[in-house]
């Protein structure tokens, strides 16, 4: 039967749904500190926002998640975790932001923030993790390290210390000489390519079915 498809032209069929369709992305850590040991907290509530710096490596990834050493205070639906540009080592435009875990540990343990799209992340860029509170008076815990060690992909880094802002984002104070928070990313690789249309798809069969109706006529 395999032999059969083959000459029939079911490998050029194949070959064209492969190159058409593209190649399932796969799961990777970005990068991580969890691993770490925890040296102490910082609070994330409405009068101080917190912020924690990572820069990718030499290629693009799709950012699906991210799981941070975290722990609830008290509990408030304000609560937020998003992505900002770099503006001069200090957190600059909101690019994206996460949806909060159905539930956080009072507990400092690992909690997961997911996006409900994923995050294409630029090479060789600087990007910041934010927490807070936008309103409200709740707060939670975030835990860092006093170790710079870290894992993940080849050039992904996580920086040194953190920026911490009084004013809901309006200025930023950096202590770069403490520990840096925990956290790790979760994305894909390589970025997922694009759907094709549904006439390339048609296409593609049919010029499948073309392959397969002359080998068929030669058999004849």
């Amino acid at each position: 039967m395999s032999k059969f498809w083959q000459k029939s032209g079911g490998g050029s069929l194949a070959l064209l749904l492969s190159l058409g369709l593209g190649q399932q992305a796969s799961a990777v850590t970005l990068v991580e500190n969890l691993s770490q040991g925890n040296n102490g907290v910082g609070v994330a509530r409405l009068a101080n926002w917190q912020g924690a710096s990572f820069t990718t490596g030499s290629s693009s990834y799709n950012l699906n998640s991210a799981t941070l050493l975290f722990g609830e205070n008290t509990a408030d639906p304000n609560l937020f975790l998003r992505i900002y540009s770099n503006s001069s080592g200090v957190p600059g435009t909101q690019l994206t932001s996460f949806t909060n875990p159905a539930s956080i540990t009072t507990t400092l343990a690992n909690n997961t923030f997911t996006l409900a799209t994923p995050y294409t992340l630029a090479a060789n860029t600087t990007y910041w993790l934010v927490s807070g509170i936008s309103s409200g008076t709740g707060s939670y815990r975030w835990g860092y390290t006093s170790s710079p060690a870290q894992t993940g992909l080849p050039g992904w880094t996580i920086g040194n210390g953190y920026v911490q802002s009084t004013n809901q984002g309006g200025s930023w104070s950096s202590f770069p000489t403490s520990g840096p928070y925990q956290f790790s990313l979760e994305g894909t690789t390589p970025p997922p390519t694009s759907v094709p249309e549904p006439g390339s798809v048609v296409a593609l069969l049919g010029l499948g079915g073309l392959g397969l109706a002359s080998s068929l006529k030669k058999r004849k």
